[in-house]
Parts: C-alpha cells; structure tokens; sequence
C-alpha cells in the first residue's frame, strides 16, 4: 500500500511510523516545514486507512521472507541476498543512534554489502548490545521484521517492505528510543524458537 503514495508522503510515513521521528526531525531530514510533514504524514495515515486499515502481509509469507533473508545475510554470498532485493531497492538505517543522520543506501549490491557487515561478528557489536542477539522473525507496521533480542528486549532490527515476492526496502532500527513501542510488544508476548544467533 504504502508504494502507491507520492515519495514525500511515504518518507514521511515511514520516519513518522517506523522510526518514531517526530515532525520537526522529519522536516529537517527532508527539507520541508513541520507542518508540511504533518499535513504529509495525515494524508499518508488517511490512505492506509481507506486501503484496508494496515499494509500487512500474510504472516506465513512474511516467515518465509526473514527466513530467506537471513540464511542470505549470513551466508556471505552477496548475489544470494542481491536476488532478494528489487532492481530500486533502498535501505535506510538509524546506526544505532551512533550517526548523526539517517544512513541511506540505493544500491542492492551496497544493501547486501552493508547488512552482511551487520551480521559479521566483531567484539565491539557483543560489547556494545551486551552479548549475543538471537534473531527472530516477527510483524512491525504491518511489514515482515528480523527482530534481534537479547536478555528478553528487543536491541534491534531490520523491518522489510515487499513488493510482490521481492524485498523493495529494508529499514534498520537499533536505537533505543526508537523501538521502545516494539520492546513494549516483545514483553507482552511468547516468542517461538530463534532461527539463529546473530553474532
């Protein structure tokens, strides 16, 4: 659903929703006004609205996507997570809070490239999360999520937009005051079994 709105209107939607970035953060990143953003926003949440309330995938679709989206990731193979991707995928990731902007990525090769050096394990990433995440698949804004927990909380993810069968944008969150309302969620429900560790 979401790719039926104009790019403004879904940028907004998507810092607004899944990053929880407030309006006066978005109009910064896109070079608009606050209350252009909002404006943005209201009509963006007004047509998910009339298009059937959410933009959600069907669960069993969505397992299966994490699922083949991981086992690529880690595989080191480059070209099996490039055929994952759409031909004008992007990527975009809030560094952990460690970077002062947005980091956005155009290229399937460079989003491959990027999300096999997330899942390479160093000292430093267990240091800084507190040990080993176990990466399980879930549903955030209606969207298939890897979602990487550790010790009962969630320390971050990689929520995934389709288009058809393929992957069309990959959104990276890992800061923690923009996954608080998921770490809310994580805590109030059973988790089945992890497909793997990440690190």
């Amino acid at each position: 659903l979401l790719e039926r709105l104009p790019p403004v209107e879904r940028a907004v939607y998507v810092l607004r929703e899944a990053f929880s970035h407030s309006h006066a953060e978005i109009a910064e990143i896109l070079d608009i006004t606050e209350s252009a953003s909002q404006q943005h926003a209201l009509r963006a949440r007004r047509h998910v609205t009339r298009q059937g309330g959410t933009a959600e995938v069907d669960r069993a679709l969505a397992q299966r996507v994490v699922e083949a989206f991981v086992e690529a990731a880690a595989s080191g193979r480059t070209e099996r997570l490039v055929a994952l991707l759409t031909d004008d995928a992007t990527a975009v990731s809030d560094g952990a809070g460690l970077a002062e902007k947005l980091v956005r990525l155009s290229v399937p090769e460079r989003i491959a490239a990027a999300v096999q050096a997330a899942f390479r394990p160093t000292p430093t990433k267990r240091r800084l999360v507190g040990g080993t995440p176990a990466i399980h698949t879930g549903m955030v804004n209606g969207s298939p999520a890897m979602i990487a927990a550790l010790d009962g909380r969630v320390v971050g993810m990689l929520i995934l937009e389709l288009r058809g069968d393929k992957i069309a944008a990959v959104r990276g969150m890992a800061f923690p005051a923009r996954i608080g309302r998921v770490n809310e969620e994580w805590g109030r429900r059973e988790h089945g079994e992890p497909l793997r560790e990440l690190w």
